[in-house]
């Protein structure tokens, strides 16, 4: 019960960060993607120790991830001016996926460096994107950069 809880917490967290526009229908597909992912790899654990080691949990965790990439290949898409969207969205619900697979299996350590590491991407990129793009205004309006 711990790890269903876990996951659905890094879920919910990921969904909010990653989508701005709608954080909380997104946070609650992110918590349900970790949430899936992390039952999921219990019962294949179980059903490993049920069975007295026959089969491979792996082959299951390989066909979830499988399954989600063409649920996740859906989300991307070409708008009317030729840009791709919905990649940032895909990509981060599997992160979340594997946050939730991780949990699932115990490692702890591992799904909280991921978090991390995604939160310190997102701050990065809302970091960095303003500067391009007033760089990109000063360019095309040959204005000077303000001092400092």
């Amino acid at each position: 019960m711990l790890r269903l809880a876990l996951a659905g917490v890094a879920g919910f967290l990921l969904g909010l960060i990653s989508n701005r526009k709608d954080r909380t229908h997104s946070s609650r597909v992110f918590a349900i993607v970790s949430i899936i992912s992390a039952l999921l790899f219990i019962v294949a654990s179980g059903l490993h120790q049920q069975t007295h080691n026959m089969g491979d949990p792996a082959r299951l965790t390989a066909q979830i991830l499988s399954a989600l990439g063409f649920l996740f290949a859906g989300l991307i898409w070409i708008d009317r001016s030729s840009r791709v969207e919905g990649l940032n969205t895909a990509a981060a619900l599997m992160l979340a996926s594997l946050i939730g697979l991780l949990i699932g299996a115990g490692c702890y350590l591992t799904a909280l460096l991921g978090v991390v590491f995604f939160l310190l991407l997102y701050w990065l990129s809302s970091w960095i994107k303003p500067r391009r793009r007033r760089k990109k205004v000063q360019e095309k309006t040959g204005e000077e950069a303000p001092p400092g």
